[in-house]
């Protein structure tokens, strides 16, 4: 996927014109300040999917973990959801 950089004066002025590039092509904005990375603009749809696929990621994990746990060190699905929230809130 190809790379566009834009300053964040650059976003202030074309912001419209960015908004409508990046629905229409979907490539990341990826926006700068003094030449250090600041943020990255993306559209919503992606966002979602890649929160997506962190959570999935993460209950992957948590289930191997669980897995290799012994007994004792085990906790009730209720109990893992509130951790897991918790963490998602910090």
């Amino acid at each position: 996927m190809p790379t566009r950089i834009v300053t964040v004066s650059d976003l202030k002025v074309k912001l419209g014109a960015l908004m409508a590039e990046l629905e229409e092509q979907g490539v990341p904005l990826y926006i700068t300040q003094h030449g250090k990375p600041k943020a990255v603009l993306a559209r919503y749809d992606e966002y979602e999917a890649l929160l997506k696929k962190l959570e999935d990621m993460e209950d992957l994990l948590a289930m191997k973990k669980s897995l290799a746990a012994s007994e004792k060190g085990s906790i009730s699905l209720d109990d893992y959801v509130r951790q897991r929230a918790a963490r998602v809130r910090s």
